[in-house]
């Protein structure tokens, strides 16, 4: 029987996590637009980190938010995941090396372009719609604990 694209982005039933974290290497582009998006899409918490954070976030990602209607927190610069993991996260790396090198394990993985190697605005685009895709499948089968 055909596997469904939603069923390839997310289980079929996942146990409401307290938080889901997205990771990424620098969390200054993909993991700051998961975290976004998924704060306007649910209300479970979330947060984002990264292996190997940046100083800043990116400011194309923040362009690409601002295009899309949302705002990414200026105020709080990247952090490493080892400083925000807590128990009972639902982990989410949304990038191939973040999956590859994150110590302890990631929950889904998510292989997600690098909008930053390209650098334009249409790949900034991409990435939050690819992200977008992803957190709508996988947040309509959570409930907030």
């Amino acid at each position: 029987r055909p596997v469904g694209v939603t069923a390839l982005i997310a289980p079929p039933s996942v146990d409401p996590p307290n938080r889901v974290l997205f990771v990424c290497t620098a969390n200054s582009a993909r993991s700051q637009l998961a975290e976004t998006i998924w704060r306007d899409l649910s209300t479970i918490e979330v947060a984002s980190a990264g292996t190997r954070p940046a100083a800043i976030v990116n400011p194309q990602a923040t362009a690409a938010a601002a295009r899309h209607g949302l705002a990414i927190d200026q105020r709080r610069p990247p952090r490493h995941v080892d400083d925000v993991r807590t128990d009972g996260d639902l982990v989410i790396t949304v990038c191939d090396d973040a999956h590859e090198q994150l110590r302890t394990r990631d929950d889904l993985h998510w292989s997600v372009r690098d909008p930053a190697r390209i650098g334009t605005p249409a790949a900034f685009d991409a990435a939050f719609d690819a992200l977008r895709l992803r957190i709508r499948a996988l947040s309509s089968r959570l409930i907030a604990a």
